[in-house]
């Protein structure tokens, strides 16, 4: 961990005119050690970590809001849609996974989409996360987080045309934040956070279950 200190600093000014004046002396006190930000703190923008905290309570109120109609479909959907499903050891495995996409809020609160197909890499030691076919394709890096029961992923979203995407951090834009979380055996949600200017009108969360001998 890194730690910078203020230190104390006592500083001799002299005072020079016609004559010889009196010596100011300034002293600077000493102030409380500062935290750097380490893992997926020290890359994440300032926005992008509050929504990462606040996630749950988000979930929370959009499940809340959901319409009459669609509550079936979320008690469906469980524990995929349950913001307290979070297990223990949420790490993924390199190799090929399902990837569905379930988008809560909307008129017809919860709409289920088509799976398509994800790709779970290591590269020089690091975990990268790929969408590997559909319309949005977020692609980049996943990261430990202190809090034992989730990876955070940051990256970019490509456009199906475009050949690549850049870095996270460097067009606004094209960032995208999410929390992945183990949710049963074999079965994990990605709940991106990007805000897209919408508040809390839509909420992202993939289903990723590993593709077991090349099915699909």
């Amino acid at each position: 961990m890194r730690w910078f200190l203020v230190g104390v600093a006592t500083l001799g000014v002299v005072l020079t005119g016609c004559t010889t004046g009196p010596k100011a002396v300034v002293t600077v006190a000493a102030g409380a050690p500062v935290e750097q930000p380490t893992g997926w703190r020290a890359t994440a923008t300032a926005d992008d970590q509050a929504r990462i905290e606040g996630l749950g309570d988000r979930m929370q109120r959009m499940l809340a809001a959901v319409p009459a109609g669609a509550r079936a479909r979320v008690a469906a959907e469980r524990p995929l849609l349950d913001p307290k499903s979070a297990l223990d050891a949420p790490a993924l495995s390199p190799g090929s996974y399902q990837c569905r996409l379930v988008r809560v809020g909307g008129r017809r609160g919860v709409v289920s989409y088509k799976s398509d197909f994800c790709y779970i890499a290591v590269v020089d030691g690091k975990q990268s996360f790929t969408k590997q076919t559909g319309t949005q394709l977020p692609g980049g890096w996943l990261f430990d987080d202190d809090k034992g029961k989730r990876l955070i992923f940051l990256g970019t979203l490509r456009p199906q045309q475009a050949a690549s995407a850049p870095p996270y951090g460097q067009v606004r834009q094209r960032d995208v934040a999410a929390v992945i979380e183990r949710i049963a055996p074999f079965r994990w949600r990605m709940a991106l956070v990007k805000n897209d200017g919408q508040g809390d009108q839509m909420l992202d969360i993939y289903e990723l279950i590993p593709v077991v001998n090349g099915s699909s």
